[in-house]
């Protein structure tokens, strides 16, 4: 209740008003999928990137050491 309203919600508003409440109601459904979509994403999009630093951590900490030793020296 305290979001602010949004491009996609003025949308939502525009078109109950203009079309009745089932196609505001679905305008609202359509936003909550793509929503959902794009959070669901980001969540595998981050498993994923977890996985493959995990999997490469040795090598990673190796890297980063010699850099560290670079830098000083």
């Amino acid at each position: 209740m305290a979001a602010p309203v949004g491009p996609i919600g003025v949308l939502c508003i525009q078109r109950t008003l203009s079309k009745g409440r089932l196609s505001g109601f679905v305008s609202g459904l359509g936003a909550a999928t793509a929503d959902a979509v794009y959070g669901a994403t980001v969540g595998f999009g981050i498993t994923l990137v977890s996985a493959l630093l995990l999997e490469y951590q040795t090598v990673i900490r190796l890297a980063g050491g010699a850099l560290l030793l670079y830098l000083g020296v």
